[in-house]
């Protein structure tokens, strides 16, 4: 539970303190007044990364730095939180003392989000997908970012050997065969299982909730042969299955990937995508149901992350809403989660009393201040 909010030198907003609902908070105003960077100020306090784009673009021109404190609720007490990033540095105080690591405070708070880039996860190009997944992969359990970033490490060291002139020392490429497979098969099995739980619940949202009509299917797509699909896979997938896989697939590919100077196979190349009766979202479906089928895939990661991790989680959605027909709308509403949650549009639409029981705060953004209106 976020209930207050003050910012110091974070894109253009104005450095007052904002006292929150506990249950819905909605923030209007004309588009460039900072509906979005208020979102992203809460984005970067829950769960200590950008939303988007670079850490310096955060910081207002001119200045170094940028600060935000809060007062928070999690482990049923109320806690000050500050957040201060500067260059590459990052300072976090709870209570006024840095946590021990960093990952203490993550496993006591949660933030999901859905932005307008996110409409279009299921339309781009397969790296939103990806970074889409990843992120969620870490939020249902947080210790799978060591793996990420393990594997990252791991593939820029075995893609630089592949591009040495001549090619590179057998030995020394083979050396690293063994430590990409083992991160490569953890991320592919994190994948297959999260995406497994959220395809189980988002044809549920899509077809009863939302109310469209087609069976909506998550298919996983990779670059490593004999990957089961999502919706035939066991319901924990153990990444020793696809370790040996990697392993013999490394062995074959060798020669190509030291001709292309590039590692050919491993989670840095698969796609995931969703189907409307067996047709791909991508190809086939409506502008319409393009929208429905990313909510129902939003908020199925928001009940799936609540469930796994116990919190209720803080929910923003940034102006996405008009994006959907009146009808379409108030269904969504109706299916948001338990929780704190801020939207933002430029105008408030009639339906935000679907939120749910709770008291409603509404919000006026111009200029970089929020001012709370009756």
């Amino acid at each position: 539970m976020l209930h207050s909010i003050k910012t110091a030198n974070y894109r253009n907003l104005d450095s007052g303190i904002l006292q929150f609902s506990e249950r819905a908070n909605f923030i209007s105003g004309r588009n460039g007044q900072g509906k979005t960077n208020l979102l992203e100020a809460i984005y970067w306090l829950l769960s200590l990364r950008s939303k988007r784009g670079r850490i310096q673009d955060c910081i207002r021109k001119g200045e170094s730095a940028f600060h935000i404190d809060a007062n928070l609720t999690f482990g049923d007490l109320k806690h000050r939180v500050s957040l201060g990033i500067e260059g590459k540095s990052k300072k976090l105080l709870v209570d006024d003392v840095p946590p021990k690591r960093k990952r203490d405070y993550l496993e006591n708070v949660l933030v999901v989000d859905f932005f307008p880039e996110d409409m279009l996860i299921l339309v781009m190009e397969p790296g939103l997908r990806r970074r889409f997944i990843d992120i969620a992969c870490v939020q249902h359990f947080l210790p799978h970012e060591d793996v990420l970033r393990r594997f990252k490490r791991i593939l820029i060291q075995r893609n630089h050997l592949l591009k040495i002139p001549g090619g590179p020392d057998q030995g020394v490429l083979e050396s690293y065969d063994r430590p990409f497979a083992e991160s490569a098969a953890q991320i592919l099995a994190t994948r297959l299982h999260l995406l497994r739980k959220f395809g189980k619940l988002t044809d549920e949202i899509f077809r009863d909730g939302i109310g469209e009509k087609y069976e909506a299917s998550l298919h996983y797509y990779a670059s490593l042969d004999g990957v089961p699909e999502i919706s035939s896979a066991e319901d924990r997938i153990e990444a020793e299955k696809f370790e040996e896989m990697f392993l013999d697939a490394l062995t074959r590919n060798r020669g190509k990937d030291i001709e292309s100077g590039r590692s050919s196979i491993g989670p840095h190349r698969d796609d995931w995508g969703m189907t409307l009766d067996g047709k791909p979202v991508r190809q086939f479906a409506s502008r319409g149901e393009v929208r429905s089928a990313m909510f129902a895939l939003h908020l199925s990661r928001f009940h799936v992350l609540a469930e796994k991790r116990g919190i209720k989680p803080v929910v923003l959605i940034d102006d996405v809403m008009s994006e959907l027909d009146i009808k379409r709308r108030m269904r969504v509403l109706e299916l948001l989660p338990p929780g704190q949650i801020f939207l933002t549009a430029c105008d408030p639409p009639p339906e935000l009393d679907k939120i749910g029981s709770g008291e409603m705060r509404h919000f006026v953004m111009e200029a970089g201040v929020a001012r709370q209106v009756d």
